[in-house]
């Protein structure tokens, strides 16, 4: 099915009054609480951001993972939708369930849509003070990726499985993940690919394992990343091209960051700090450290 970007434009603006109707109905208490949603917007009121930037849409989806978000996919899914975006961008506010907020794109995988044009991929990252945190469902990143055979940034909210380095995606140029417990191996990964050969920027954030928990952890997949695969990765081809790189939460000595720095000192390498929140409620009562957070005494 042929769809210009006009009648994609058009269906996104549909779907959004599609939208409306879903969450007020929603709403408890009728007429009166499908109203007073619009006093909270943000945390009730879903939506579809769409602009036709020249040739091109930018959509943005903005509201849960539950209401509404398998509609969205089926928008996507459409034929001739896909082919118009060059950015799509999906976040919400801090809402989901057990401490998570968790996209599930098996639907959007299964259905295969032609994303050719997408440039630019972003999936909300969580704050450092959310409660609940912003996921991928297990093993979906390298499908949902396969299908932007162009992409050319991508903002994920984890590291990315091991399958995501047998995609070829020539124009990559940057990559940002947030972090949850688990690194994915993703630093050892990133230093053996072969399949990225525009690659200018790492932006990583490393396990939240020794910031959430005193105990020790037993899998080191769920542990922070060890120097040798910060080393392998700064002596490989990859960073031979790249510009720069961020490490975020990384458990480094000062001596290995100045070593890393020393092996390629042109590199525009920085580190940054940005654990997670431990409620004050919590601090040494419970298995959550929060030394970290008083550098000051």
């Amino acid at each position: 099915m042929m769809r210009t970007l006009d009648d994609a434009l058009f269906r996104f603006r549909q779907f959004q009054a599609e939208l409306n109707v879903e969450s007020a109905e929603d709403a408890e208490d009728g007429d009166a609480a499908g109203a007073a949603r619009l006093s909270e917007p943000d945390l009730l009121c879903p939506r579809v951001s769409v602009a036709d930037v020249g040739g091109g849409l930018t959509v943005d989806y903005r509201g849960s993972d539950y209401i509404g978000w398998d509609a969205f996919l089926g928008v996507l899914a459409e034929p001739g939708i896909a082919r118009h975006i060059v950015q799509l961008r999906i976040g919400g506010p801090d809402q989901g369930a057990n401490g998570l907020k968790t996209w599930d794109f098996a639907a959007l995988i299964d259905a295969a849509p032609d994303f050719s044009r997408l440039a630019e991929l972003q999936i909300e990252i969580s704050d450092p003070g959310d409660h609940n945190q912003s996921c991928v469902e297990d093993d979906q990143l390298p499908g949902l990726i396969a299908l932007m055979p162009g992409v050319r940034t991508l903002t994920l909210p984890q590291a990315p499985e091991r399958a995501f380095f047998d995609l070829d995606l020539p124009r990559l140029r940057a990559i940002r993940t947030g972090g949850d417990w688990r690194t994915r191996g993703f630093i050892g990964h990133i230093a053996g690919a072969t399949r990225l050969p525009e690659l200018g920027f790492i932006d990583f954030t490393d396990s939240h394992a020794p910031w959430m928990s005193t105990k020790p952890a037993e899998d080191p997949e769920w542990d922070s990343t060890p120097y040798e695969d910060f080393e392998q990765l700064f002596r490989s081809p990859v960073m031979e091209r790249a510009r720069g790189i961020r490490l975020r939460n990384s458990r480094l000595t000062e001596a290995q960051y100045r070593a890393l720095q020393a092996i390629r000192p042109r590199c525009q390498f920085s580190v940054l700090l940005s654990a997670p929140h431990v409620y004050v409620s919590h601090w040494g009562s419970t298995e959550f450290p929060f030394r970290h957070l008083l550098p000051f005494g």
